[in-house]
């Protein structure tokens, strides 16, 4: 089999949220380069106050004219602080009740979350300051990694793969479709608010990407069976 008949294989696998052989194995490369990629990010972040594309690019990135897009982006910025959490546990908490194994994949998926806020602390770098980027969110609190990149890096890219199973294969490209856009919407939100650096945002999405894909690449033997289910009604109706 030839590199790209094997690369087609696992991105087919992910897309349908049923990683086999090949898809596992581009699963864990995905991780262990988005968690290198990370760690060269954080480098720079501890070495320099400022590296030298956050203050570009995020002059570049307000100044856009985002259009409607950018109440999109005023949307996925309300969502921090408590709401955020919020939304974390009703999606865990509703994948739970639809499937035993989505459940378990987003609950996995939500420890991405925890390790943002020890970073945070741990890192303690300041937010963007006004007398070098326009901040039309201001917020408290450290800045990397961006809880905001993390969150709905873990959210879009697990909630996807949890859900792709059973939907049709149109449905899983649309699926994944939404899932990158919003994610990358999240992601420039914070940026164009002057609520983090580049760098910041950079750093949520690497570690978010880096889990959720060590996440699917675990073994399945160590998740439920996609088949098994909470409600008897709904077993019964698996069945036949």
């Amino acid at each position: 089999m030839s590199a790209t008949t094997r690369a087609g294989q696992a991105a087919r696998e992910i897309v349908a949220g049923d990683p086999g052989p090949s898809g596992r194995r581009w699963l864990g490369w995905i991780s262990l380069i988005s968690l290198l990629l990370f760690a060269a990010d954080t480098w720079l972040v501890l070495n320099n106050s400022h590296p030298a594309f956050d203050v570009p690019l995020e002059r570049a990135a307000q100044a856009f004219p985002w259009g409607p897009l950018a109440a999109v982006m005023t949307l996925t910025n309300a969502s921090g602080g408590v709401g955020q959490y919020a939304l974390g546990i009703a999606a865990v908490l509703a994948l739970l009740v639809y499937e035993r194994r989505a459940g378990y994949l987003m609950a996995l998926g939500a420890l991405a979350s925890v390790f943002d806020a020890v970073l945070k602390v741990s890192i303690g770098r300041h937010r963007p300051t006004a007398d070098l980027v326009t901040i039309l969110n201001p917020v408290q609190g450290y800045s990397y990694p961006s809880g905001h990149a993390v969150f709905f890096t873990w959210l879009c890219f697990i909630g996807a793969a949890s859900l792709a199973p059973r939907l049709s294969p149109r449905g899983r490209v649309a699926l994944w479709a939404a899932a990158g856009a919003i994610v990358l919407l999240a992601c420039l939100g914070r940026v164009w608010a002057g609520a983090h650096w580049p760098s910041d945002v950079a750093g949520g999405f690497l570690l978010g990407l880096a889990w959720s894909a060590f996440v699917l690449w675990l073994p399945e033997r160590w998740l439920p069976s996609p088949s098994m289910r909470w409600l008897p009604w709904r077993r019964a109706a698996a069945r036949s």
